[in-house]
């Protein structure tokens, strides 16, 4: 028996260490192009789908595309006319072109939640303008890391996983916008990523989009509010500029006599530093301080105002406010997350805006 299990034993150690072995699979993940960004675009009767390479010291970026009616073609077709083995476990984001937006964007996370090689938790973005095959293919991709939420602080706010988790909660969702533009470094002619604010997604696709300024709005309201700068006029039309720090909505509904919810009361606050004053004055005075709070709460409830009106106007709580409205009140509101977007054009609004200016950085 013994020497029948060491005949056994004899004959299987040969395949541990042929293919299987830890050299000879260090050899084949050498041997593979890693993948950094995966960019989608339209095309007719189906999709095109790019892979951008890491870049590295030795070459320059290499973008991959192929085409088919689903995912799983476009990347068969893709594979192949690339050549080599094509290593997508290490993607860094994904790229969506405007026009396939405006499709169904649920296709796509639903491809993603199946895949083995990608995550929920992948940043998402939009590509306003042009393609996300034109943004790969032009290098600009390289610094979407620099662009990607920051996960402890802005969640799953424009991942794959919090755009799906947010069109079934809510029917809508926001997802951070890029946009292509001219260089601005002399000698160079690939156009550059920047920011451009949010588009706003659907059951059925891309609904509208917000502005920067806008999108400042839209992450004082969700939470997600990250350090960024903000102009000012004084009275004296001197130009201010403040950082603001960070920020908090809390949302609590208002109902009649009888228990119907007839609208919302929003009780937003805000804290800032003093960056610049033109001229220089001292801000060290009670009363310009509080001159400046009151320009810093007038200037944020205008661009909330606008960004509710907006939300009113596409019937679209993309905010995800009827969720924050259940957790507020979970036995009067319950379900309301799913039923707000049809509900908040005959709502009340009620806003108040809270601002702080932590300190102004004077040296006395």
């Amino acid at each position: 028996m013994k020497k029948a299990l060491l005949l056994v034993l004899l004959c299987l150690v040969p395949g541990l260490t042929g293919c299987g072995s830890l050299h000879s699979q260090r050899r084949e993940l050498a041997q593979l192009r890693l993948m950094e960004s995966m960019g989608l675009d339209a095309a007719p009767g189906g999709l095109i789908l790019s892979l951008s390479s890491a870049p590295s010291e030795e070459e320059e970026v290499l973008c991959f595309s192929g085409s088919g009616v689903s995912l799983s073609q476009a990347m068969e077709q893709l594979q192949s006319r690339a050549g080599e083995e094509l290593f997508c476990g290490h993607l860094q984001n994904i790229l969506v072109g405007e026009r396939y937006a405006q499709g169904a964007p649920e296709t796509l996370l639903s491809a993603v939640c199946r895949s083995s090689d990608l995550r929920l938790d992948q940043p998402v973005f939009l590509v306003l303008d042009g393609t996300a095959r034109e943004a790969l293919e032009s290098g600009s991709a390289a610094s979407l890391r620099l662009l990607s939420p920051d996960r402890e602080q802005a969640g799953s706010l424009s991942t794959a996983g919090g755009i799906l988790r947010d069109l079934d909660r809510q029917g809508s969702s926001l997802i951070r916008a890029l946009r292509l533009q001219p260089s601005a470094r002399e000698g160079e002619e690939d156009p550059d990523l920047v920011p451009a604010g949010y588009g706003i997604l659907g059951a059925e696709g891309l609904l509208a989009t917000l502005s920067p300024e806008e999108a400042m709005a839209a992450e004082l309201l969700t939470g997600t509010l990250s350090p960024c700068p903000l102009l000012l006029r004084d009275r004296q039309g001197r130009a201010v500029t403040v950082e603001l720090q960070d920020g908090s909505c809390a949302t609590r509904p208002l109902f009649d006599r009888k228990g119907a919810l007839t609208g919302l009361s929003l009780m937003i606050r805000a804290r800032a530093t003093v960056l610049e004053i033109a001229g220089f004055p001292s801000v060290a005075e009670e009363d310009y301080r509080e001159e400046l709070t009151a320009l810093l709460e007038k200037e944020l409830t205008g661009r909330v105002q606008k960004l509710l009106r907006r939300s009113r106007e596409l019937g679209a709580d993309f905010l995800g406010l009827g969720r924050q409205l259940e957790l507020a009140a979970p036995w009067r509101c319950r379900g309301l997350g799913e039923r707000l977007g049809e509900k908040l054009p005959e709502l009340a609004l009620r806003l108040r805006v809270q601002a702080e200016l932590l300190h102004s950085n004077d040296i006395s």
